[in-house]
């Protein structure tokens, strides 16, 4: 491990550069200059399995993985070789192409769903999904745990977070929240609301566990008020199993959404579900009110599909859910060792699964405090590790890969406990603070 920390210079130069081109610095907002310390990455220039070189020419242990949208490893070469012989058969053609055929009869037996379309990015069919329940209920409004920061960069889902700047007020009454893990908030709903909630759409688990009984509970109720049941699954797709959570729990909604590692970082999303709800979306139905569920030039583009494709297999031949959470588990268990040795346990938790493990960085009062989590993230990435707060486990992370994050880790954890201890990180902190996403005030 490193003596002396990086040298973030020219990362620095191309943030400045970058944010005079493209708004905010970053075509994702939660990849832009605000959610990363002063002293990080950026201006990358390659990755390869778990590691990333950026403009410093500096190399680093990646813990985010392309906002966990590469779930085996950067260029995966098995994944890469799939793409490089799709590209000599054209990769957008005019008519419907032999390839969407194999790679919709390959997710459907994957899922165990009836029908799918497919996208490029998680927003389109997250909207999508609430376009269909509409259309299949009649009605008109979306229920969404408040816990669960993120489903679309759409209208219907922005216009409830604190950056709603630009959209009509009157878009935002249709989308109303409840509380994971409390069954009674959203019954709730359902008399303050009756027969209005078209879908009940939500992640199966972010990082608490659901209590026993509170997925079956959703599936009930969805059920008694004639309600659909979106599972979004951008995140847990591909790590609590294969397909995904639903499986790992053993619930069934109605529809799914999938996307980010279900390419290995290539652009691909799906929406799947019940038959009878997705042909709304067809041109079957003669005489029948036409749905314009999804559209996209570039929904099928060859690229994406043949890194699907490739990416379902290898999961599937190499047992790869397993070697996530073993690696995770080793990785969960080393740093809480850590933790108890500095004495931090109230300061530093880490929450979760195996496979997606939270760090909750806390201040002095034990709350969230942006300052003291800026602090921890800036020492730790001033030691070559590239993190967010969330580790997204893969199966190419090593173990030398989690011998040099925990030695990044018990150093930081060092100038953390001084912050702590003096109740200032300030101090120690260079640049500003990190902010939320969704705020209202940039």
């Amino acid at each position: 491990m490193r003596n002396s920390k990086l040298s973030f210079k020219k990362s620095k130069e191309f943030t400045s550069r970058i944010e005079r081109l493209v708004p905010g610095g970053a075509h994702t907002y939660s990849k832009g200059r605000d959610q990363y310390p002063e002293l990080s990455s950026s201006g990358i220039i390659k990755g390869s399995g778990t590691h990333l070189w950026d403009a410093d020419g500096n190399e680093i242990i990646d813990w985010s993985m392309g906002l966990a949208s590469v779930s085996i490893g950067h260029a995966t070469p098995q994944v890469n070789q799939a793409v490089i012989d799709t590209l000599s058969q054209g990769v957008n053609l005019s008519r419907p192409s032999n390839l969407e055929l194999e790679a919709a009869e390959l997710f459907l037996e994957t899922t165990q769903t009836d029908m799918v379309k497919f996208a490029r990015h998680g927003s389109s069919v997250t909207t999508a999904a609430v376009k269909l329940s509409r259309a299949f209920t009649g009605r008109k409004i979306i229920a969404v745990p408040k816990e669960h920061p993120f489903f679309s960069f759409d209208d219907w889902f922005i216009g409830v977070t604190a950056a709603n700047f630009g959209i009509p007020d009157e878009l935002k009454k249709f989308t109303v929240t409840f509380s994971y893990n409390d069954l009674d908030s959203l019954k709730q709903l359902f008399v303050q609301y009756p027969n209005q909630i078209a879908c009940v759409l939500m992640e199966p688990v972010k990082f608490d566990p659901p209590k026993e009984g509170f997925l079956e509970g959703i599936r009930e109720l969805c059920d008694q008020n004639g309600s659909l049941w979106i599972l979004d699954e951008m995140i847990t797709g591909l790590k609590m199993g294969v397909p995904g959570a639903s499986d790992y729990y053993g619930v069934k909604p109605d529809l799914n959404t999938y996307g980010k590692g279900f390419a290995n970082g290539f652009p691909f999303a799906a929406l799947t579900g019940r038959s009878d709800i997705m042909e709304l979306g067809g041109i079957s139905r003669s005489g029948d009110p036409k749905l314009f569920l999804l559209s996209s030039t570039h929904g099928a583009e060859s690229v994406g599909l043949a890194a699907m494709m490739s990416t379902l297999k290898l999961f599937r031949e190499e047992n790869y859910v397993s070697k996530i959470w073993e690696i995770g588990t080793i990785l969960q268990e080393r740093l809480n060792r850590i933790i108890k040795l500095e004495g931090l346990e109230d300061f530093l938790q880490l929450k979760g699964y195996p496979c997606n493990l939270l760090l909750n960085i806390l201040g002095p009062d034990k709350e969230l405090d942006w300052t003291f989590r800026t602090l921890f993230m800036q020492e730790i990435a001033s030691h070559g590790v590239l993190f967010q707060g969330i580790f997204i486990v893969t199966p190419s992370h090593t173990q030398s890969d989690i011998g040099l994050t925990c030695l990044a880790f018990e150093k930081a954890c060092g100038i953390y406990k001084q912050a702590i201890d003096t109740g200032n990180a300030k101090k120690l902190l260079i640049g500003p603070e990190i902010k939320p996403v969704f705020r209202a005030i940039i």
